[in-house]
């Protein structure tokens, strides 16, 4: 139970403090963005208002913070060649079974290449999300515990309430 606690806890940091920022391109966007959409940076919902958010819930230093953002952007860096491997995935299966249909042996190869690259990313991120767990203080990570709680409630409440308009359709 603590394991998988310890795991969910790591993901949600991830979500919160930057993965975005390391599944971005190089513009800082994973994919489509625009006026009123969760992803667009220029509404303050991106990896660094993230960022900025939780520098003032966890009072993190300016070192701290800076800490941080090298942290992600190395890792963001260090994904981008997987990143690059995977874009052009589904595309090039599905021009390889377009051109052979019969290939299916190349095709299930090009989707364990991209299975890989997604693995590495995860890993990568892992690594960096640890790495930047340990800039933080324990008080400042039993808050973080506290802020993760409290998001993944909401998103519970957000899953149950889906449902339960589905279920009354």
């Amino acid at each position: 139970m603590k394991k998988s606690l310890i795991a969910l806890s790591v993901l949600a940091l991830v979500t919160i403090l930057g993965a975005g920022s390391v599944f971005a391109g190089p513009d800082g966007h994973r994919g489509k963005s625009g006026p009123g959409m969760m992803g667009s940076r220029h509404h303050g919902f991106g990896p660094l208002g993230r960022l900025a958010m939780l520098k003032e819930k966890l009072d993190l230093s300016d070192q701290q913070t800076d800490q941080i953002k090298a942290i992600f952007a190395q890792v963001r860096d260090q994904n981008e060649p997987y990143r690059a491997q995977i874009r052009g995935g589904m595309g090039s299966i599905a021009s390889t079974l377009v051109a052979n249909p019969n290939d299916t042996a190349a095709a299930q190869a090009l989707i364990d290449r991209q299975a890989a690259a997604e693995r590495s990313m995860k890993s990568n991120t892992l690594a960096a999300t640890s790495k930047a767990l340990k800039v933080l203080t324990p008080e400042q990570r039993s808050t973080l515990g506290e802020l993760l709680a409290e998001r993944q409630a909401r998103a519970e409440e957000r899953r149950s309430k889906r449902s339960e308009r589905r279920n009354n359709r």
